[in-house]
């Protein structure tokens, strides 16, 4: 990997309340008033020194996150928490930088990974410029924008062609922010723009475009705008303590696919977080056990649901003892809303010092997840492949664990990423299965549990959209992808899925996916895409009501639909 050595200068280290029924930001600051003084003091007690390095979050599905897990996975990062997303571009750039590190310190062997660690290298440098002259990693130039003040845009336009079959005139499009596929051509255009100040705040604000408003609802979700404000956000750090409110996005897990209990895939949340910005290491002797990474969020749902204006608190502490070994536990906690006498942060405490459902305010939704990420290396034999393989998986429960080491509501999701199949090639494979049927499969009675509620008969959803996994209640799904570089700009993805969602239901829908996409990074700023997708559905699904939610499934429909979308990105 000589040849990176010369880009850039010299780098600088751095439970039982569930039935089987299916079940504006002015007012969250409000409710959160005083309210996050125990999470405050908890955090700058384990945040230990450093500056503010105050920076905006890189958007989720950004291809800067599967280009820094590759490069885990290649070993080519050694000490990264990626499990909570988003983070923020000062905190990629730092991996980065550490790479880049390993490589000049020749701690990464030339032993093939190079076919796809320098091209991959060379594109996060241009991305991550700013910032890594920020770190001290490479030198400014003339021409490199420094100073106290700091911004930038990204412009992404989209068109989107669909022929849905079945008589069906829209489906949901997995991990997109509660967005549809609806017949016919349509475009849709958003601009992401941020400004950071000194080292101490960043603003984030993208407004967008839809030409065809049911893009973004129909029915029971029915919208009727064709402008609206995706995400925004103002983030203040002090010391590694982040502060971040406004509209976002979260994915929660090691989960490629889908993650049970925080994705993209539901609209974005009104929030307010707390959490540390960086990783950080305990003090004195305790600094020996690894990297430690703490998130808070507080979130407001919509108002037209069971109880308006519920909330969502979320907890995710992730743990790096090792290099190659991640670890986090994730807890949800749904409360709150017009008619319930619930407030924060007392019916947290209360929740989480009191067995599940027995404390004063037990009418409350819970989720809780455990994940981990391992990386194997290569074994003769056993594991044959270049850079050997990553592991990763989750384990989750509706309610607190009932059961262990399995509780009696479990979900599971587990993935193998190989990151380089054969020496000195680019393809890379994924594998992955989720399932949120199985503890239906071993107790019938407890059919349609995940993402419902018997007391919030509206579930952990937002706008109709689980808050987790795309797949929903009762579900299995199984994606396979691979993606190999035809140049070391061009690279070409292929997926494969089977899903089925409700097999709780006498009826209930079935999916088979097949999609290719193309991503060409025309420079370092232009980048186009685009993608075909066959579906084949048997019984296909829509939400038919939100409060109680309800889905409706088409007996002995079959649909065929063809998905065909092209994007062009540009960054100033």
């Amino acid at each position: 990997m000589s040849s990176l050595c010369q880009v850039g200068s010299p780098v600088a280290t751095v439970d039982s309340h569930h039935t089987s029924s299916r079940s504006d930001p002015a007012c969250l600051v409000n409710a959160c008033r005083g309210s996050f003084g125990l999470s405050l003091g908890l955090a700058l007690w384990l945040v230990l020194s450093g500056t503010a390095l105050a920076s905006s979050n890189l958007p989720l599905h950004h291809w800067g996150y599967d280009a820094i897990e590759r490069l885990i996975a290649l070993g080519v990062i050694d000490r990264a928490l990626i499990g909570a997303k988003p983070f923020s571009r000062m905190q990629a750039a730092q991996y980065v930088a550490r790479a880049i590190e390993r490589v000049r310190a020749d701690e990464v062997e030339l032993d093939g990974r190079e076919a796809i660690a320098e091209p991959l290298l060379e594109r996060l440098l241009a991305e991550f410029r700013p910032e890594l002259i920020r770190l001290g990693t490479i030198r400014a130039r003339p021409e490199d924008k420094t100073g106290s003040l700091r911004f930038g845009a990204r412009v992404t336009s989209e068109f989107d062609a669909s022929s849905i079959g079945g008589a069906q005139t829209v489906r949901f499009r997995e991990n997109r922010g509660g967005e549809y596929y609806v017949n016919g051509i349509q475009n849709q255009t958003d601009v992401r723009a941020w400004a950071e100040l000194s080292e101490w705040a960043a603003l984030m604000v993208q407004p967008k475009f839809i030409s065809n408003r049911h893009l973004l609802g129909i029915g029971a979700t029915n919208n009727s705008d064709n402008f609206y404000l995706r995400e925004f956000s103002l983030k203040l750090s002090y010391a590694n303590v982040a502060l971040e409110v406004g509209r976002g996005t979260q994915w929660w897990g090691p989960g490629y696919h889908g993650s049970l209990l925080l994705t993209d895939h539901a609209f974005p949340m009104d929030m307010i977080k707390l959490g540390t910005e960086r990783p950080f290491q305990l003090p004195g002797v305790l600094s020996g056990l690894g990297d430690w990474k703490v998130n808070t969020f507080l979130g407001q749902l919509e108002r037209n649901r069971d109880f308006s204006r519920a909330r969502v608190f979320g907890l995710r502490i992730s743990y790096l003892p090792a290099s190659w070994l991640e670890f986090g536990l994730t807890r949800l906690t749904q409360f709150g809303g017009r008619g319930r006498d619930q407030s924060f942060p007392e019916t947290i405490v209360d929740t989480y010092i009191h067995p599940a459902n027995q404390g004063a305010d037990k009418d409350v939704n819970e989720q809780a997840m455990a994940d981990f990420r391992l990386r194997l290396p290569s074994i003769p034999y056993l594991i044959p492949f270049p850079a050997g393989l990553q592991l990763y998986g989750e384990i989750g429960t509706e309610d607190k664990w009932s059961q262990l080491p399995v509780p009696s509501r479990a979900a599971f999701l587990g993935g193998i990423y190989i990151p380089q199949v054969f020496q000195g090639d680019t393809l890379d494979l994924r594998i992955e299965y989720a399932d949120t049927d199985y503890g239906r499969r071993r107790h019938p009675e407890l059919t349609e549990v995940w993402y419902n509620n018997g007391t919030y008969t509206s579930g952990m959803r937002y706008r109709g959209f689980p808050l987790g996994h795309h797949m929903g209640t009762d579900g299995i799904d199984f994606f396979v992808r691979t993606t190999r570089y035809l140049t070391d700009r061009v690279q070409l993805g292929a997926n494969f899925n089977i899903q089925e969602r409700d097999r709780g239901q006498p009826v209930h829908e079935k999916k088979r996916e097949a999609a290719v996409d193309l991503t060409w990074w025309y420079s370092k700023d232009v980048q186009f895409m685009g993608g075909y997708t066959f579906q084949r559905l048997t019984n296909p699904g829509q939400i038919s009501a939100i409060t109680p939610f309800q889905e409706t499934f088409a007996p002995g429909v079959t649909a065929k639909n063809h998905l065909l979308w092209t994007a062009v990105a540009v960054q100033f």
